[in-house]
């Protein structure tokens, strides 16, 4: 991934996770719309993430992958790779915190499951 102007590189990091994606609103003239799927078996997405008591929730932009595997836990949809991108990413992210997944508006929920190390 590209860095910055004065050179700097842009750290990535890599998890696995699980995320329950969340309803379309519903219109009034249309009926209720069964659950949404994913974008496409790979998609750019923005993860949304609380951090720690001191900071407030950031932002980072994200690759996400879907896994060919069915969801390993009640109440998600999806098992999916993100790679995430940014410097302090490890502040926000971390096995067993909850995320959001948003394009153009919140799609998703998630929790991570594991760190990837690469």
């Amino acid at each position: 991934m590209a860095g910055s102007r004065d050179g700097d590189v842009v750290k990535r990091y890599k998890y696995q996770a699980l995320v329950a994606l969340l309803p379309e609103e519903a219109h009034s003239a249309v009926p209720a719309a069964p659950r949404p799927a994913l974008p496409g078996p790979a998609c750019r997405i923005v993860v949304r993430a609380a951090g720690p008591p001191a900071h407030q929730d950031k932002m980072f932009s994200a690759l996400i992958t879907a896994s060919d595997a069915s969801p390993r836990a009640p109440d998600f949809d999806a098992l999916v790779t993100m790679t995430v991108v940014g410097d302090d990413v490890v502040d926000y992210l971390s096995p067993g915190e909850p995320f959001t997944i948003w394009r153009g508006r919140d799609i998703g929920r998630g929790v991570v499951t594991r760190r990837i190390f690469v």
